[in-house]
């Protein structure tokens, strides 16, 4: 305290000094009391972290689509396929238009977000307008977002054959992203390997799908088409090599499989309801293989989803429920939902 007094020569008389001193202290204690009640500035944008492990994101084809079907407490997101886009940027709802308002009131009212999904109907064409009329494209998808009172639109883009449309392909997702808001949804479908995503993809969405599914198909050799481990280790991808956030990732589900039986042709696709109709006397639920048809079961189905869960990512993605069970007993989708609402 003598440096104080030395720095002001004693002008003060010892009243004022323990004046100056009070002062002082009263100071140093509002501060700490506003430290300590988290007194932010002005500019401050610190807000909650969002829950990893919350979400169960579902695809549905319209088609598919029963009024009063969907075990919706089991989901938090429908997936809505497909929008389609034109090379010249306008888009087609002809598979959505008789369904969609009846889809978004019956999820709403359950408290489930819509989220319609673009792809291409014919090969080419979202690529050409991605490329030629990303502005356009983009315009009148948010159009039909707010038109139609959904939550969001989801970007199934699997059109790789261009040259150079992984480039053009994030501009249109940057600029989307741009020009959506904050109350805007903007998702996608991503494979297990980099189509040219980049470190950069991970910014222009809220969620991301991965297709940790069809390693073999109707195209290669007959086999398991999404084995356990090769399907944790595409979210190790994601992560590590495209350094997404955990918490954006959404863990792919397949609700269908392949056979290659006798009388099949190699690779041809079964729903998972269909597997359950061609053996009812066998335990389809909780196998992956019966004969040479191979599927996720409901424990393998189970254990992806307690990875997902006690590994904090954001959660998981069906493709797709209109392939489920209809019987609670043997559906997938309400394994899921057991699965994912347990609490730490």
């Amino acid at each position: 305290m003598m440096n104080i007094f030395r720095k002001f020569k004693l002008q003060y008389s010892a009243i004022n000094c323990i004046a100056l001193i009070l002062v002082l202290l009263l100071s140093a204690t509002q501060c700490s009391r506003e430290s300590d009640t988290g007194r932010k500035t002005e500019d401050s944008t610190i807000e909650p972290e969002e829950k990893a492990g919350a979400y169960v994101s579902a695809y549905i084809v319209s088609y598919d689509y029963v009024p009063n079907t969907v075990k919706w407490d089991n989901i938090t997101h429908l997936n809505v396929a497909f929008l389609y886009p034109n090379p010249d940027g306008t888009i087609s709802d002809k598979a959505l238009k008789s369904v969609i308002k009846q889809i978004v009131d019956e999820a709403h009212k359950n408290n489930v977000k819509v989220i319609v999904s673009i792809r291409d109907e014919s090969p080419g064409q979202f690529a050409e307008a991605v490329e030629k009329r990303k502005s356009v494209l983009a315009d009148n998808i948010l159009q039909y977002v707010k038109e139609n009172n959904l939550d969001g639109f989801d970007i199934d883009f699997e059109d790789w054959g261009k040259t150079g449309i992984a480039q053009h392909l994030k501009e249109f997702a940057k600029e989307l992203y741009g020009k959506k808001g904050r109350d805007i949804l903007q998702t996608c479908a991503v494979n297990v390997y980099d189509r040219g995503y980049t470190t950069e993809w991970h910014q222009y969405f809220d969620l991301i799908n991965v297709m940790a599914y069809d390693w073999h198909g109707p195209w290669n050799t007959e086999g398991q088409h999404s084995p356990y481990n090769e399907s944790i280790a595409s979210i190790g991808f994601w992560i590590n090599e495209m350094k997404a956030p955990p918490a954006k990732l959404l863990l792919g589900l397949p609700f269908y499989g392949y056979s290659w039986n006798e009388g099949d042709t190699p690779g041809e696709a079964y729903r998972y309801s269909q597997i359950l109709e061609k053996y009812p006397d066998m335990d389809v639920a909780n196998n992956d293989k019966i004969d040479r048809l191979y599927y996720n079961g409901k424990a393998t189905i189970v254990k992806k989803c307690r990875w997902a869960r006690d590994n904090k990512i954001g959660g998981v993605m069906i493709w797709q429920i209109g392939q489920d069970a209809a019987s609670d007993e043997d559906s997938l989708l309400k394994a899921i939902g057991t699965e994912m609402r347990k609490e730490e």
